[in-house]
């Protein structure tokens, strides 16, 4: 199965040209860009559009259809989901430059022509790295609820699966599936006493969380 990226840029067609030039290595989406869109609105989409890396456009203000460039886009969408892989994809690294909280997410356009394959492994690599440290965490999260259920946790220990729990959750602050205080320490303790509970729990924690 491919991963799917999505694609910000005011001229569809170039999400048009982006999604031909990628088709090969990943499901391309755009958005519904419309003159006026309000940044929230399409935060919204990007949220709903289940993808595992953002590329955004740096100019997009010029054409007078919106009112915010990339930079804006890649600091709010990462407000709600922290450590989410995104990338400004620009002709005007030098604008983007200095706007750009963090610039070693700037790429060229002209890579996807000079050198896709290098592009496509970098693209690969920062989805695998946001993925590996979501399912790091789970684990721990499976492997201390396991171990509390057969014999308990110690006070580090359950410290260690209160954090792991926090920083999951943490990932998307947009979603309410579950409470941050869901874990404490009476939940713990019961935890230790049933097996089903515990798989249950593990369940609910991870949910939307791949």
């Amino acid at each position: 199965m491919k991963y799917k990226i999505g694609y910000i840029d005011e001229d569809s067609t170039q999400v048009v040209k982006i999604e031909m030039k990628l088709r090969a290595y990943f499901d391309v989406i755009g958005f519904d860009i419309t003159p006026g869109l309000e940044l929230n609105n399409l935060l919204k989409q990007v949220y709903d559009s289940d993808i595992d890396l953002l590329m955004v456009d740096y100019l997009m203000v010029d054409k007078g259809i919106l009112t915010f460039n990339g930079d804006e886009v890649i600091r709010a969408f990462e407000e709600i989901k922290p450590r989410f892989p995104m990338i400004i994809f620009t002709n005007e690294e030098s604008q983007a430059f200095p706007q750009v909280d963090n610039p070693n997410i700037i790429y060229d356009k002209s890579l996807i022509n000079s050198d896709i394959l290098h592009f496509v492994e970098i693209l690969k690599k920062n989805i695998l790295a946001h993925k590996n440290y979501i399912e790091k965490r789970k684990n721990i999260i499976s492997d201390l609820l396991l171990k509390g259920e057969n014999e308990g946790l110690s006070s580090e220990e359950k410290h260690i699966l209160l954090q792991t729990q926090s920083e999951l959750i943490n990932l998307d602050k947009w979603s309410n599936e579950v409470p941050f205080q869901l874990l404490d320490d009476k939940r713990l303790e019961n935890l230790s006493k049933t097996t089903k509970e515990a798989e249950e729990f593990l369940e609910s924690i991870l949910k939307k969380k791949d």
